[in-house]
């Protein structure tokens, strides 16, 4: 039993508790800013497109995504795949989505790189592994900003994330695997078509939020 003087106090501390439940369990509260990864065009950097031939039920399956488009972009030798997806489910994006976008093609640990012609961008790079020659860049956005560091991001948005909507984070994935973006450079076919994309979404500059 509790004594009735501390009843006040209980009630209080519960309801506080539930604000993040009901705000995400019942009414699945989310914000949306007007974007759209379908409404990336298919033509990039110079680069014409042609879709993947990717399950349709694929995003939602690995990501929980309905707004995702992966396309593969040609420009006489060079090819590189294009895939962006937007999800509320965080963490599927930013851990390890290389195991979901490029399953079965063998990477070493992503390492985050500034290239010159962006340096606002950080860039996951996925240099070649396992004798394959394949290269894969990835960029997360979120908000208004990019994010470099996604466990350090998701720590300091947890307090924000109890009492608000959620905000779909958006993943841009390139790969090239022709072996000419290795070593990987800001001028490559893969980091052309990943700056554009980004661009072309965008439609303004941003900046890094951490």
């Amino acid at each position: 039993m509790i004594s009735a003087r501390f009843a006040p106090v209980v009630c209080a501390l519960a309801a506080v508790a539930l604000i993040p439940t009901f705000i995400h369990s019942y009414v699945g509260f989310t914000i949306a800013d007007g974007r759209s990864a379908t409404a990336i065009p298919p033509t990039l950097a110079g680069y014409t497109s042609r879709p993947s031939d990717r399950n349709a039920t694929w995003g939602q399956r690995r990501f929980e995504s309905s707004d995702w488009v992966e396309r593969v972009y040609e420009s006489g030798a060079n090819r590189v795949t294009l895939t962006v997806v937007r999800s509320f489910d965080l963490k599927s994006l930013y851990h390890h989505p290389e195991l979901a976008v490029a399953y079965g093609t063998s990477f070493r640990p992503a390492e985050v790189a500034r290239f010159s012609s962006r340096p606002d961008v950080p860039v996951f790079v996925l240099a070649p592994g396992g004798g394959t020659e394949a290269v894969g860049m990835y960029v997360l956005h979120y908000g208004d900003g990019f994010v470099e560091a996604p466990i350090r991001f998701q720590i300091r948005t947890a307090g924000e994330l109890l009492v608000s909507g959620r905000r779909a984070m958006t993943l841009f994935f390139v790969t090239d695997v022709t072996g000419r973006s290795s070593p990987p450079s800001g001028a490559s076919p893969a980091a052309r078509v990943l700056f554009d994309a980004i661009d072309r979404f965008l439609g303004v500059s941003v900046h890094p939020p951490g």
